[in-house]
């Protein structure tokens, strides 16, 4: 009777408020951090010399014969 009663206490789950889910809570602003870091590096690696060609795409888009027509210069003073 005594070996049941120290195997259950064993397998209650109260580890003092040491969850892995309590420890997430706690560092959650360290493990974003981190994560969104990662991220941006690795896609800075990866799109580092290619992002100038989407700048190109952009800027050319932005000088189309259609948006220049919309703009509007500011009258002289």
């Amino acid at each position: 009777m005594n070996i049941v009663s120290h195997c259950q206490a064993k397998t209650s789950g109260d580890d003092g408020g040491h969850s892995r889910i309590t420890w997430v809570r706690t560092h959650w602003a360290r493990i974003t951090e981190s994560f969104w870091f990662c991220l941006s590096f690795v896609l800075f690696l990866l799109m580092g010399p290619f992002s100038a060609i989407v700048v190109l795409i952009g800027l050319g888009s932005l000088a189309s014969e259609e948006n220049r027509e919309r703009m509007k210069e500011p009258a002289r003073l």
